[in-house]
């Protein structure tokens, strides 16, 4: 039997509602809209499946290949608002904090020290010189030294609970802010991963060849990324508040 993958006691019927808190900083504007449409496409999609659950008369049982998708694709979308918000907030939000957050200009202050310490021959980043020759060329030298700062911080996608603290401290966010233990989003982002990576594949299964999903799990799932999203941003603009 194709594996099935199940969180006990988490179980949800429905996707969260946003709390419709107004965010008080220009920076925050952004990743706010961002979230918003990643809301309504997770919720969009789980319209999606449910429509498509009635049209069969609401059965028990298996879903069909295509309900399995609609589930997986929620999922999906919930953690690409996260990583369009975050990486949002990056861009937005840094400048500012740089200037009023000790803690993200020690972020900064890292980044420098290791640039012109490992430097790096990537297409991303230039060496160790070539940084060093572009920060002290530009008009503007702490925008420039920012601004590649943010071209590291967003060049990958959120994979990984350690990628999103990474991102979340370059703001000063701690990861106790997010609302979601870190075990919790270790085992969301391996869904996520292996749907996104490997089509959610289970050779091993005799009749189904895909990981089969329950509908109240991947909701929880779901839930969870957006919480941790809006929980995120909410931080970012009482930080931004608190240094206005």
């Amino acid at each position: 039997m194709p594996k099935r993958n199940k969180v006990k006691g988490r179980r949800q019927s429905k996707l969260r509602e946003l709390t419709g808190r107004p965010v008080s900083s220009e920076e925050c504007q952004q990743a706010a809209l961002i979230l918003k449409h990643a809301h309504d496409s997770a919720s969009s999609l789980l319209k999606a499946f449910d429509l498509a659950r009635a049209e069969r008369g609401s059965p028990r049982g298996t879903t069909t290949d295509m309900e399995q998708d609609l589930l997986r694709a929620m999922v999906v979308m919930a953690a690409a608002g996260l990583d369009a918000m975050a990486k949002q907030l990056i861009r937005d939000s840094l400048p500012k904090l740089v200037e009023a957050d000790p803690s993200v200009r020690q972020g900064l202050e890292k980044f420098i020290s290791r640039q012109i310490r490992d430097g790096s021959d990537g297409p991303e980043l230039p060496s160790s010189r070539k940084f060093l020759a572009r920060v002290l060329a530009a008009p503007a030298q702490q925008a420039e030294v920012i601004e590649l700062y943010m071209q590291e911080l967003t060049g990958g996608s959120l994979q990984s609970p350690d990628q999103l603290i990474r991102t979340a401290s370059a703001i000063g966010v701690p990861p106790e802010t997010f609302g979601v233990d870190l075990r919790t989003l270790k085992r969301i982002f391996g869904i996520r991963n292996k749907i996104i990576h490997e089509l959610d594949m289970y050779l091993e299964g005799d009749r189904r060849k895909r990981n089969q999903r329950g509908k109240g799990d991947m909701i929880s799932h779901a839930n969870d990324l957006l919480k941790t999203a809006e929980n995120l941003r909410d931080a970012v603009d009482k930080k931004l508040a608190e240094f206005s």
